[in-house]
């Protein structure tokens, strides 16, 4: 009678055993999968802002207004009569990111608000200089973008420091 009881306390015990182990991998799973949701959120984002910044270039690049206004604020917002398209807009002849230095961006999701410097190679038309000294038309600038999130979208809220390298 005495080994029934030590054994199905044993099994009890055992049983227990099993259960709390069963529970505590359920809730680190758990933790893990939120984990998970929260750095695929954040990689979102930053994808978010990366094509915002791609946006402007390819817009500069191919000298596409309303892709440049999808990009900016509407402050920002050009015609195709504004100084900034005639002189420097139409004047574009390529603009290509010098490596993937956009990659370096990292945001949170309560953030709503970010500058960032990206750095890419634009060309001009040869003769013109709309600021800085061009050589050959093609030229490697810095510029800084100050970023803002409205409606779940990045957009850029202000373009400054432009300088070429």
């Amino acid at each position: 009678m005495a080994k029934k009881s030590f054994i199905s306390y044993l099994v009890i015990f055992g049983i227990t055993f099993i259960i709390i182990l069963t529970l505590k991998l359920s809730i680190e799973k758990e933790k893990q999968k939120r984990l998970d949701d929260e750095a695929s959120i954040e990689l979102l984002i930053e994808q978010n802002v990366q094509n915002s910044v791609r946006n402007y270039i390819t817009a500069l690049k191919w000298k596409d207004v309303e892709f440049y206004n999808s990009v900016v604020v509407d402050s920002l917002k050009i015609s195709n009569r504004s100084y900034y398209f005639t002189k420097i807009m139409s004047n574009v002849i390529d603009a290509r990111f010098m490596g993937d230095n956009l990659s370096v961006i990292h945001l949170k999701k309560q953030d709503h608000k970010a500058t960032i410097h990206i750095k890419y190679e634009i060309t001009f038309k040869d003769g013109i200089k709309p600021e800085g000294n061009y050589k050959n038309g093609r030229n490697v600038c810095n510029v800084t973008l100050d970023l803002v999130k409205l409606k779940n979208k990045w957009v850029i809220s202000s373009i400054y420091d432009l300088k070429i390298i």
